[in-house]
């Protein structure tokens, strides 16, 4: 009901609750969340561990890589990423969209399985 309040309809509100017994885990998008701590409170009475899930708004894209210890022309190519362009969001002058954000976001976690995916196996 915790879903279906927040205009989930209830087809789809059962194929989630339904992912969680199965897998242990689902993500959903809600039409309407008033509030995302009544959202959490509401589902935490069904024993349902709620966290926000998405490409963050905002990534530090230099923090993110002085973190690695590794230079522009370094950590641009490694990770598949024009130098230019890591350049140009370091210095402001234009902002990663929501795929390169959940590419920073993968880096700053887990930067050798970004690695690992990019080798080519040609």
């Amino acid at each position: 009901m915790a879903l279906a309040k927040r205009h989930l309809s209830m087809r789809d509100a059962h194929t989630v609750v339904t992912r969680l017994f199965d897998d242990g885990e689902a993500v959903v998008e809600l039409p309407t969340v008033e509030s995302v701590p009544a959202l959490t409170r509401d589902l935490a009475a069904c024993n349902v561990v709620a966290k926000a899930y998405g490409a963050p708004t905002r990534v530090d894209v230099k923090a993110i890589r002085e973190m690695l210890e590794m230079p522009q022309e370094q950590s641009a190519p490694e990770f598949g990423l024009e130098l230019a362009t890591l350049r140009n969001w370091e210095q402001g002058r234009s902002e990663p969209d929501t795929a390169a954000r959940n590419l920073l976001v993968t880096i700053a976690h887990d930067p050798n399985a970004v690695r690992h995916a990019l080798v080519s196996e040609d």
